[in-house]
């Protein structure tokens, strides 16, 4: 009985993924790790923590002075309470000494039922400066000298003619000489700091009240702190501070031990062999190996977040976080936070699989992870930063975009047009790696690696000849043109140049000459893949050119109207309307040729032959043909940026797709594509077809509201529906242009 391929994945994942949970140290990785290691690590931290503030509080702390009157002063009227008792007698009144341990028992309270937040080590001044150490003074000549040697850990120099009291009007200077290097001299500093500040508002309390004033004259404004933040906000606060960097580590990490076995491990003890020369095609074998290694990383990222939730939640680490403030986790968000991992995991799990595939012992590809584990460490802290955003670049970067969104999805702030696009930029890296992997898996230079296999995976003679590129190629360029084109764009933006005039259109276009027409072709080039074929430059056939003429002057129409329900249903936000405003202003002024040059004819162009050339083709053979069409219109609806325009463009990519796929020529779709922008863009005009258009009924003269009537719809949908007509049931053609054509094509 023949096995489907799924069968043949589902047997090889089952056989590795059994083998792998019998390793003792991917078990210790994944298992005793999170759940051990993380409770003993982070209570028994915070417990020596607190163990040490406590004995560190307790200790005497020298202050150095430079006379006997300012240590008396000091002792006498600050620092001693049983001495501040013996001045009650002198005249002192008592309330004085009532007022401040009042002032102090409330602060106290404050600190411990407040809804601040801040460090175990912030919480510890905090405590320091409420109850202040013990001190004892010294007379010394010199008080830098003293606390630079160690002699005292404080120093007190006071500037004055005299020495405040309640009962006196002057004022002195007082320097705290401080050595931050030392822990012991910022604990002493901290607590004498917090004593002289209670000391002036009581002196200045008295001479108010001498003078028959409140402390209100001298207070206008009462400053009060109030919290909105809800428990599960500041528990998520706390928890995605924790979890979202040792979340991403943590899920690389559980994959490395798995990746390792399964490559370098079964190299070395000799089944590699045996395995790859079983009857199974070798992509079915790394797919095996690949899920094996995804799921592992999965378990281990569920498992230490289960692992950290729980400590911070039932450890009492999440309460000394935030001062005693009241925490919830927010349990319904951890779905969604695994969901996001998801892709993250597929990733690199592939990279890890790769690297892996080149190392000839399980010493060496230890070395090759190392690498690895800082690509990802680097992207990760960035997203941890403070003030770090979900915007711009940092939207699309790979890892630090994911770290973000988890601390923000714990926080409660689910922002779906973020989680969509961090998931799709993700899923389309991931798909990249995975390509790459089964590509480099497959590899006799990898199989059986010596010293140059690494090198002569980049060597030119080492690429066969071939029609197509491969899925990994594919892959590899559709996430580079990814990432590198929305940061040109991003740069454009920010350049100074106002969106819409013709140097920043010249600037896009040069951008999708450069990155859609010339890399692609380059990299065929460089691989040997035969540009004709892999760009699918054929000439077209008619029934392909009147299909495309099908598409391009109907699918304007049903895009208009589909904006149009879905700005009634969803409508776009202000900010984004206001932002488009400056652009459309600029394109009017633009003649209607240049217009037309930049908006239809240059993408129409650059973007099929990439998504449509050169990634269709790849995608192909490893896809199939309704595998690769979606991807390719997935590809090339993240490739616009836009979520409102999403689900339009991608149905675009498919009907474009389908045309090429089906005829094996590139131009039908261009015919379309241009269409399509062109009637749009003329639709908007003035100058074009926008009289036309009000006079028909197309377009409200008074909101200029779009929504095309019935018949408009009709005949658009008949055209779509003849195109695809045209597609499916086309006139006899090989999928692939005979030999003949492909050598008459050139190169």
């Amino acid at each position: 009985m023949r096995m489907n391929r799924f069968s043949r994945i589902s047997t090889v994942w089952r056989k590795e993924f059994a083998d792998t949970l019998r390793d003792r140290r991917t078990v210790i990785a994944m298992v005793l790790v999170p759940m051990v290691v993380y409770p003993v690590l982070m209570l028994g931290s915070l417990q020596a923590f607190e163990l040490q503030v406590s004995r560190l509080k307790q200790e005497e702390y020298t202050i150095a002075v430079t006379s006997e009157d300012v240590g008396r002063w000091l002792r006498t009227r600050i620092l001693d309470p049983d001495l501040a008792r013996h001045t009650v007698a002198r005249g002192v009144p008592a309330e004085d000494l009532a007022a401040a341990i009042d002032e102090a028992e409330q602060a106290a309270r404050a600190a411990e039922h407040g809804s601040g937040r801040g460090s175990p080590t912030e919480a510890a001044e905090a405590d320091v400066q409420r109850r202040p150490p013990p001190y004892r003074v010294e007379v010394v000549s010199n008080v830098q000298e003293a606390v630079w040697a160690g002699q005292a850990h404080v120093g007190v120099v006071v500037d004055g003619a005299e020495l405040p009291t309640p009962d006196s009007l002057g004022s002195a200077r007082v320097t705290l000489v401080v050595d931050e290097a030392e822990i012991r001299s910022q604990i002493a500093a901290s607590g004498l700091e917090a004593v002289f500040k209670r000391a002036n508002e009581r002196f200045v309390e008295r001479r108010l009240r001498d003078i028959g004033r409140a402390i209100d004259f001298i207070r206008p404004l009462d400053l009060m702190h109030q919290s909105i933040s809800t428990p599960e906000k500041l528990g998520g606060s706390v928890i995605g501070q924790v979890v979202a960097l040792v979340l991403v580590i943590m899920t690389i990490t559980g994959a490395i031990y798995p990746a390792i076995d399964l490559t370098a491990g079964e190299r070395e003890r000799g089944t590699l062999e045996t395995l790859m020369a079983a009857p199974v095609p070798t992509v079915d074998l790394i797919a095996g190996k690949f899920v094996v290694v995804a799921s592992i990383g999965m378990l281990s990222a569920v498992l230490n977040l289960l692992s950290i939730g729980g400590t911070i939640y039932l450890g009492g680490l999440g309460s000394v976080l935030t001062q005693g403030s009241p925490l919830r986790i927010p349990l319904h968000t951890l779905p969604l936070v695994l969901v996001v991992l998801v892709p993250l995991a597929v990733m690199f799990s592939a990279m890890l699989l790769a690297v892996c595939s080149f190392a000839r012992s399980f010493k060496e590809a230890q070395n090759y992870v190392m690498p690895v584990m800082m690509l990802a460490l680097i992207p990760a802290v960035v997203g941890v930063l403070p003030g770090a955003e979900l915007k711009g670049p940092l939207l699309i970067m790979p890892v630090t975009n994911i770290v973000i969104l988890t601390r923000e999805l714990f926080m409660g702030q689910i922002d779906r047009v973020a989680i969509l696009w961090v998931c799709m930029s993700t899923c389309l890296y991931a798909g990249a790696a995975v390509a790459v992997a089964a590509k480099l898996f497959g590899q006799e230079a990898v199989l059986f690696s010596d010293s140059a296999s690494l090198r002569a995976l980049f060597r030119r003679r080492f690429f066969k000849p071939a029609d197509e590129p491969s899925v990994a190629q594919a892959f590899l360029l559709m996430a580079v043109v990814y990432s590198l084109n929305f940061f040109i764009q991003q740069t454009l933006l920010k350049s100074g140049v106002v969106p819409g005039t013709a140097a920043h259109l010249a600037g896009v276009a040069l951008t999708l000459v450069l990155l859609f027409a010339a890399l692609p072709i380059a990299a065929a080039v460089f691989m040997r893949v035969r540009v004709a074929p892999a760009l699918a430059l054929g000439a077209p056939r008619p029934a392909a050119v009147v299909a495309g003429l099908c598409f391009g002057v109907s699918t304007w129409v049903l895009g208009l109207a589909w904006l149009s329900v879905q700005q009634r249903v969803l409508p776009l936000p202000p900010e984004l309307v206001e932002a488009a405003r400056p652009l459309e202003e600029q394109l009017r002024g633009l003649s209607l040729l240049s217009a037309l040059f930049f908006i239809a004819v240059v993408p129409a162009f650059c973007e099929e032959l990439f998504f449509r050339g050169y990634c269709l083709s790849g995608l192909r053979g490893a896809l199939g043909k309704s595998g690769a069409v979606l991807v390719a219109a997935f590809a090339f609806g993240a490739a616009h940026y836009s979520v409102h325009r999403l689900a339009v463009t991608m149905a675009l990519g498919v009907l474009f797709g389908l045309l090429v796929i089906q005829y094996r020529s590139i131009w039908p779709a261009m015919i379309a594509h241009g269409l399509h922008n062109g009637l749009i863009l003329l639709a908007a005009r003035e100058d074009g077809l926008l009289p036309y258009l009000k006079r028909w009924g197309f377009v409200d003269p008074h909101t200029e509201a779009v929504f095309p009537p019935a018949g408009w719809l009709i005949g658009a949908g008949t055209l779509v529906l003849v195109g695809l007509l045209l597609c499916v049931f086309r006139p006899g053609r090989p999928d692939y242009p005979p030999a003949a054509e492909v050598r008459a094509a050139g190169p």
